[in-house]
């Protein structure tokens, strides 16, 4: 997940998309459901690329660091019910989704893939 942000926006309720074009030309989408996010402005990202991202292993908490310095910092909401959403998803241009949360499950799937999870 590297590449220019091409699109940063608000959706209801409260979540953020974020859409960005890698080295290939490829859209990946990340979309946070169950966090809130640093900045809180969208438009701050629009023209920025993310060089690298990482998870905190304590927090849970994913960390894009931007080719201007910052970080787009996504943290899990407080935790309610085993059943809350994902903290956030990403989708890569071939399909394949990733979720992450609630806790630190994940889960892989696609249209050509087979479900994984953990």
């Amino acid at each position: 997940m590297r590449g220019a942000i091409v699109d940063a926006r608000k959706a209801y309720p409260e979540v953020l998309h974020i859409e960005l074009r890698d080295s290939e030309g490829g859209i990946w989408r990340l979309a946070t459901q169950d966090a809130q996010w640093s900045p809180s402005d969208p438009d701050h990202l629009l023209g920025l690329s993310i060089d690298d991202a990482s998870i905190d292993p304590g927090t849970a908490e994913l960390r894009c660091h931007l080719s201007d310095g910052s970080v787009l910092d996504i943290k899990p909401a407080d935790r309610e019910a085993a059943d809350d959403p994902p903290y956030w998803e990403l989708i890569s241009p071939a399909g394949v989704a990733l979720e992450f949360g609630p806790g630190v499950r994940w889960q892989i799937s696609g249209s050509d893939t087979a479900t994984l999870s953990r």
